[in-house]
Order: C-alpha cells, then sequence, then structure tokens
C-alpha cells in the first residue's frame, strides 16, 4: 500500500479548479517515453464520487489518455463486454463500504489483462491486502497528495497492460505459425512415405488377400451366428457373448476390427473399448447401437466417436458393407503408420515443438487468467 499522510483530507481527490493545479505540477515527473507509449489508452474509473471522477479526468486527459468515469459496477460491467481498458480504477467503497472487492473480481474475470488500481477512503492494512489478492497491482489513499502518485502508477499500469495484450497476441500468432508449419511438415512427410511406398510396390501390394479378423461383441448369438456363416473371402469373423469374454479373446488373437454391441450385461461397451485399444492402438473398435430401424455405426476414439453407417439395417446388410469397414481401417492403419515412423525419425524435433507450444499455452492461459507465470 502507498505511504501517505494518516490524516484523511476533507476532500479525497481534487475536482477539476485543483486537478489544473495538479496537472501542471506533476506533468513533468511522468517520462516522455511513458506518455508516448500510453497515448490513447483506455482508462475506467469507478467511484460513486463525482468530483473524484472528474478529478482524475482532468489530470489523465491533459496526457493524451481516454478517461470513462462510471458511478457503479453494473455500468462498469457493460462497457467491459464493449471494450477494452488498460487500466480499471476501482474506489474501494464503491458502490457501499467493502463492495469494491467485488467490482474487482468482476473486472478480472471480465478483463483479465486490464491492469487493476485501488483507491481506498483510509489506511488499512487488511483492506490493502484484500485488495491485493483481489488483483489490484496497488492501492493508493485518497488524498490530494495521491494525485502525483496515482498518475504515475496509471501510466505504468497501461504500458504494463499494453505491452501484454502485445505479447500475448505475439505469442497466439507464434502458436498459429507454428500449428500451420507442424501441419504442412506432416503432410510433405506424408506425401514422401507414400511415394516411397509407392515405388518400392509396397503400396500396390498393400494388405490385398491379407485375412481381415473381426470380433463381433453381442450378447446377441445370433448376430455373430449369422455373420461367421456368412463371411465374404478374406475375412474371419468371430463371436463373444460378453466384455469379459471379448478381451479374453483379444488377449490371445490379435484382431483388425472390433464391433461392439450395447447390447452388453456384463460390462459397459465404452469400458471394453478403452482396454481394447490400451492394450491394441492398432485395432479398429467400432460401436453398434440399436435402434428402431437397425444399427448406428460409430468408430470409438478415446471419449469420441466418429460416425461410420447412419443405419445399417441387419446382419446380412452389414456383411455386404465390410469391405467400407476395411477401407476405413486400412486408411486409419496407414495413417497411424506415418505417423509412428515421422515421429521416430523426428523425434527430437517434435519433442522440442511440443514444450514449446505447452509453454506457450499456458503463458496465454496465466494470462487469460490474470496472473503471471515464471519458468
Amino acid at each position: 500500500m502507498s505511504d501517505r499522510p494518516a490524516t484523511q483530507p476533507k476532500h479525497p481527490l481534487p475536482g477539476r479548479a485543483a486537478g489544473n493545479a495538479a496537472r501542471a505540477a506533476t506533468e513533468q515527473s511522468v517520462s516522455g517515453s511513458f506518455s508516448r507509449e500510453v497515448v490513447g489508452a483506455e482508462i475506467l474509473v469507478i467511484d460513486r464520487d463525482e468530483s473524484v471522477r472528474d478529478g482524475i479526468h482532468e489530470v489523465l486527459a491533459a496526457a493524451d489518455l481516454n478517461v470513462t468515469g462510471v458511478a457503479g459496477p453494473d455500468q462498469a460491467r457493460a462497457l467491459l463486454r464493449r471494450q477494452f481498458f488498460s487500466v480499471v480504477v476501482v474506489d474501494f467503497d464503491t458502490p457501499s463500504a467493502g463492495a469494491g472487492l467485488e467490482t474487482c473480481a468482476a473486472v478480472r474475470a471480465a478483463s483479465p489483462t486490464s491492469a487493476l488500481v485501488v483507491l481506498a477512503p483510509r489506511r488499512s492494512f487488511d483492506d490493502a491486502v484484500a485488495a491485493v489478492r483481489a488483483g489490484a497491482i496497488d492501492v493508493i489513499v485518497k488524498s490530494p497528495e495521491s494525485v502525483h502518485h496515482l498518475k504515475e502508477r496509471i501510466f505504468e499500469a497501461a504500458a504494463r497492460s499494453l505491452e501484454r495484450r502485445q505479447v500475448d497476441a505475439v505469442l497466439r500468432e507464434v502458436r498459429e505459425t507454428y500449428d500451420e508449419l507442424l501441419k504442412r511438415f506432416m503432410d510433405a512427410e506424408r506425401r514422401s512415405s507414400e511415394q516411397e511406398e509407392r515405388l518400392s510396390g509396397r503400396a500396390e501390394r498393400g494388405d490385398a488377400g491379407t485375412e481381415i479378423r473381426i470380433l463381433v461383441v453381442s450378447s446377441s448369438a445370433a448376430m455373430a451366428d449369422e455373420m461367421e456363416a456368412g463371411a465374404p473371402p478374406h475375412y474371419r469373423i468371430t463371436g463373444a457373448l460378453s466384455g469379459g469374454e471379448a478381451l479374453d479373446r483379444c488377449g490371445s488373437w490379435r484382431f483388425h476390427v472390433i464391433m461392439i454391441a450395447d447390447d452388453l450385461t456384463d460390462l459397459p461397451p465404452s469400458m471394453v473399448a478403452r482396454s481394447i485399444k490400451a492394450s491394441s492402438a492398432d485395432t479398429m473398435v467400432v460401436g453398434l447401437t440399436r435402434t428402431a430401424s437397425g444399427f448406428v455405426l460409430e468408430i470409438i476414439e478415446g471419449e469420441q466417436r466418429v460416425p461410420l453407417f447412419d443405419r445399417v439395417r441387419s446382419p446380412a446388410e452389414l456383411l455386404a458393407r465390410l469391405d467400407e469397414v476395411t477401407d476405413v481401417y486400412r486408411v486409419r492403419e496407414r495413417e497411424r503408420r506415418y505417423l509412428a515412423a515421422i515421429s521416430e525419425r523426428h523425434y527430437d524435433l517434435l519433442r522440442r515443438y511440443a514444450l514449446l507450444r505447452s509453454r506457450i499455452d499456458r503463458l496465454l492461459a496465466g494470462s487469460d487468467r490474470g496472473v503471471e507465470l515464471s519458468d
């Protein structure tokens, strides 16, 4: 809290007339560099005392700062929704004794990068601590002698706030640029891998002739039996009547695709899917959700579900579309293989990118919360 005389004056801050004299006395103390940096900065003053608002306006407007004064927090919140203020000056007792703390919290939530300066009508260590905890960078006792310090602190706070917004803008641009570079790099590496496969003949051979093993998990034995009996060439379809049986089969046999119906009674289908993916990341897990008109098929990836087929009316129709399912599996498997190869070739580069991206995200998250993070 700023060190100011203990005796409180009758008029806490200067009005218009006194503001002119204070302006002349303090103008020289503010550096020209600060003045140039913050010209045009927006300052919001929240104080129920109109003379205080007018006095601050007189002092700061002459220094080319744009000052807006309001009598209460409701007006302030409406303004903060529409525009950015580099500095918000909050009276500790507006609209009532101690209510300025709630106003500080509202300002921090609405505009985390605005700097907060609190005006206190009395000297109180507890009030000062509470204001700083609420986000204030300084607490200044209202008095004519405080005008000099108040102006300097507003200039400093405006400069810091503007600089912080500029840094945040640069960080966001760097993040977007890095993301775009990574995407283009990964696309180029993928095209290179595809070209290598074509030149070596692996692309033509692909998985042609490879037996595709599919596990159908459903409490209805008829579904798996019908699909197993009608399986096209190069497909081996096996059934499991419960989630536990499915996990046992996956432990002793590798399946390319596992279809899990929503009718299991022993384990939740989502738990079965997570367990399978944890032990075999390259297996494609498909959820079968029964509807009035058939089944909806979705690829399960963690908590996400990617639509595959909107409606499959019967096991026979699903058999007829197995080639489509297999094509999706092969595309995803090829993508996984490319990513694994790229990660292996460029492990150090990708690790450094991930660390840098994480640091930028943390810095921006800290800025959004109105706090400063250190390395």
